[in-house]
């Protein structure tokens, strides 16, 4: 699941504006494990974007894919609140010498 995940992100991580008017980075995609299918997601946030538009991002896209690649070998089995099983890890992290809420999840199909 670590590595399927981790490739995910090194092939689809992106710079985004979320629609909150927060920023920092993001990758979605479908990986497939064991034969099982799942939606998965990464993404780091640059916290107090959102109440701060002026700021800039200051980290390099492979920076953030180094910490992202990171975090999903902390991926914990997760029943979501939709009942669907999957995986999911959270925490904070310093990125480009900024600090970043992450969180990586992938969710059965």
């Amino acid at each position: 699941m670590q590595q399927a995940l981790a490739n995910m992100v090194k092939d689809d991580l992106k710079a985004k504006t979320f629609s909150s008017g927060s920023k920092g980075f993001h990758a979605t995609g479908k990986i497939t494990v064991d034969g099982d299918r799942y939606q998965a997601q990464a993404q780091a946030v640059l916290i107090g974007s959102k109440a701060d538009p002026k700021v800039k991002v200051h980290a390099k896209r492979d920076e953030a894919v180094s910490v992202l690649a990171a975090i999903a070998e902390n991926l914990a089995p997760k029943t979501f609140s939709s009942g669907r099983t999957g995986y999911y890890a959270t925490g904070k992290a310093e990125i480009g010498g900024q600090r970043y809420q992450v969180q990586a999840q992938a969710v059965r199909l």
